[in-house]
């Protein structure tokens, strides 16, 4: 039996439009791949000015464990900031949804939409 190392399906990028950080991550967030999540997105989120949005759009799996992940690195943000999501396909969004986390943090279809609704936030923040 021929056993993959962990995490070999997960893939993270972290970039910045501004104040807002924009964390791309792309293949299965399972049991096996979700610690690298929490030690690639916590620190992010620490540091994400604005506020963060995780592109799930390349993600093939989503699991449970990896929506309760998102929900710590929610917690893991500064104090005025905003964390938006990116899901585009039903492997992603049905998880989202069934879970109820779409209504602790908003859920788009591009990067676009979820940066400028973070940078609107942070406007009426500073208002």
């Amino acid at each position: 039996m021929t056993t993959e190392p962990p995490g070999r399906h997960f893939h993270a990028q972290v970039t910045r439009d501004g104040q807002v950080t924009i964390l791309t991550v792309s293949g299965e967030l399972d049991v096996s791949t979700v610690r690298n999540l929490a030690d690639t997105a916590r620190p992010v989120a620490e540091s994400a000015e604005a506020g963060l949005v995780v592109d799930l759009s390349d993600v093939r799996f989503l699991a449970s464990s990896a929506i309760t992940e998102l929900v710590r690195t929610h917690e893991h943000l500064p104090a005025a900031a905003t964390m938006a999501l990116v899901a585009v396909n039903n492997q992603v969004v049905l998880p989202i949804q069934l879970s109820g986390i779409d209504r602790v943090m908003s859920t788009f279809a591009s990067i676009p939409a979820a940066v400028a609704y973070i940078r609107d936030r942070a406007q009426a923040a500073r208002s």
